[in-house]
């Protein structure tokens, strides 16, 4: 069984489990800070989020889930940016010991960080309502990340994969009911889409991942932009999975403003349409023109007049 000590706690799950060392970490996990050693010609990405029981994951919620929501929506907000993964800090905060639990997080935390090259800089262990918060690094050419700022009248509005799911799932969840495989998926184990986000690097405009929902994140690119945004709501793409589960009536309001999809909607010109379905290949990613960058601030959603405006998307307040 765990000792309950904090110490015996890290030691147990965290410390030489998961990968600790990368190019220009000079000192992980051990240590009052982390040493970075960042490339020339690169800039530092850094974004933090807490994710909390009962908020960003169900309250009964096993550790695997947990920490991939976390983990997922995390990475996203590099994606956004066109980073390449450099680093990442965890803090969290336990209300109980639990062997079940934190095995089951700590085997996924390892895992994903595996997965996208992503080692564990440090850290914090804490007793107090579950939460975690994860602060990740990345790594642009000096100059060139992403920015939710750029946006140009005229540019076309594109969305990767698919918008609604993972409310969907959620919607099910909640009450009970039945869930589709890949609707669960995309709500347990979001997937940031890095590739993605270095690949639009010199293509994109602007770009912003979806996490509030996304009308609501096109809204912050636009203000950012200081434009506004016509959204073709014909257009979405909206998985079959989808359109079976739930009523039409709850359709929109999913692809719209459910958030947690964690895909990148970005903005380009015209002239990088080629360019853009070439990505798509690629990767295997759909990716989707759904409006038009306008000159006049605000978002006009087009075949959605049922939509109210006033609540796009997630908020905290």
């Amino acid at each position: 069984m765990m000792s309950g000590r904090e110490f015996d706690i890290i030691e147990q799950y965290f410390a030489g489990r998961v990968r600790s060392t990368g190019p220009g970490v000079l000192l992980g996990p051990g240590d009052d800070c982390a040493l970075f050693d960042v490339p020339a010609g690169q800039s530092l990405c850094v974004s933090t989020d807490t994710f909390v029981a009962g908020i960003h994951f169900q309250d009964q919620a096993p550790g695997h889930v947990a920490a991939s929501r976390a983990m997922g929506a995390s990475l996203s907000d590099l994606a956004a940016m066109g980073a390449s993964t450099f680093g990442f800090f965890l803090a969290l905060t336990l209300p109980q010991e639990s062997d079940t639990w934190l095995e089951s997080f700590s085997s996924t935390i390892v895992s994903l960080a595996d997965h996208y090259g992503v080692p564990l800089a440090g850290g914090n262990l804490s007793r107090g309502s579950l939460s975690m918060t994860l602060t990740v690094l990345g790594l642009v050419p000096a100059g060139r990340g992403l920015r939710r700022s750029g946006a140009r009248v005229g540019d076309n509005i594109y969305i990767s994969g698919s918008v609604g799911d993972a409310a969907g799932a959620l919607s099910l969840m909640n009450r009970s009911l039945a869930v589709p495989d890949r609707l669960r998926v995309r709500y347990e184990t979001p997937v940031p889409r890095l590739a993605l986000g270095e690949a639009l690097l010199p293509i994109a405009s602007a770009a912003i991942d979806v996490s509030d929902g996304l009308a609501a994140d096109v809204s912050h690119l636009c203000t950012a932009s200081k434009k506004g945004a016509r959204i073709d709501s014909a257009r979405l793409p909206i998985s079959d999975d989808l359109r079976e589960a739930i009523s039409a009536d709850e359709l929109l309001r999913c692809a719209l403003a459910g958030g947690d999809d964690y895909e990148l909607c970005f903005t380009a010109a015209p002239d990088q349409d080629a360019a853009i379905r070439a990505v798509s290949a690629r990767l295997g990613l759909p990716i989707t023109a759904i409006g038009t960058i306008l000159v006049q601030p605000g978002l006009v959603l087009e075949g959605a007049d049922a939509f109210d405006l006033d609540r796009p998307g997630y908020e905290h307040f």
